[in-house]
């Protein structure tokens, strides 16, 4: 699976994310609404998944299936060796399976952490 990395200054930016902005389906799923926020970093699967960093903070993250979620932690914890984020409960077995620490935030999401050394 190719990931695309993309920031709002792309020019195909809101070509590649508008769909997802816009999709009511994703939003139901992940119970989260998706920004285009100016420092936000994307990593885009079209049409399967997408997942965005701010700074060191997972801001977003949706996937269709495990292995694009599996694809897309590998992207994220490449980025970045420390990584936070409240994510939706559904990827909770993604994330630890990638070394992440979890702990309960509310019903439906979760506290994710990972940090790593050099």
């Amino acid at each position: 699976m190719e990931i695309r990395r993309l920031t709002r200054s792309d020019e195909d930016f809101y070509t590649v994310m508008g769909p997802i902005f816009g999709s009511r389906l994703i939003e139901k799923q992940t119970k989260d609404r998706f920004y285009d926020d100016p420092a936000k970093v994307w990593f885009v699967i079209p049409g399967k998944g997408a997942a965005s960093l701010l700074d060191c903070i997972i801001k977003n993250f949706w996937a269709v299936n495990d292995e694009t979620a599996d694809t897309l932690v590998s992207a994220l914890v490449q980025e970045q060796k420390w990584l936070d984020g409240v994510l939706p409960r559904t990827y909770e077995d993604v994330f630890k399976r990638h070394g992440f620490e979890t702990s309960d935030h509310r019903v439906n999401f979760i506290e994710v952490y990972r940090h790593e050394k050099d």
